[in-house]
């Protein structure tokens, strides 16, 4: 976990975390996809939203094979992180490998960083704020 914050906490501190650029859409199944997009030379991203009950929000980025990837979910819904060409195998569950993420990514391609919330937060139709801090390096 010091390794996972460490690698944000380095793109943060060299002045990598910008703002995000995303068009929201939302597909046929109620997905609500966002493409995220890092500022001209920068390489993160901080995303401050709010998810609603069974609402699943999907952040797209592309990244190569061999850079890593730094995901950081503050509040309380949880993240996936699916692989490019994924039909929903995840290689990250966040409900139970909690809220952190660092990885040298496996694969070139778009990987999808799916928000939801579950339990209570999920059937009572809780309205919940978040900050997502995504990065990428190498």
């Amino acid at each position: 976990m010091k390794m996972k914050k460490a690698l944000l906490a380095t793109i943060c501190s060299v002045g990598l975390l910008g703002g995000l650029s995303a068009l929201p859409v939302l597909a046929a199944d109620g997905i609500k996809t966002q493409q995220v997009q890092f500022k001209k030379g920068e390489s993160g991203a901080t995303i401050n939203g709010t998810i609603q009950g069974g609402q699943t929000l999907d952040y797209k980025l592309t990244a190569n094979k061999g850079q890593s990837m730094a995901v950081i979910l503050t509040g309380k819904p949880y993240f996936n992180i699916l692989p490019p060409g994924s039909q929903g195998e995840a290689i990250f569950i966040g409900s139970t490998e909690g809220n952190n993420f660092e990885a040298t990514l496996p694969a070139k391609g778009t990987y999808t960083i799916r928000v939801y919330q579950m339990g209570a937060a999920e059937s009572s139709h809780a309205k919940t704020k978040f900050k997502l801090e995504v990065g990428i390096s190498g």
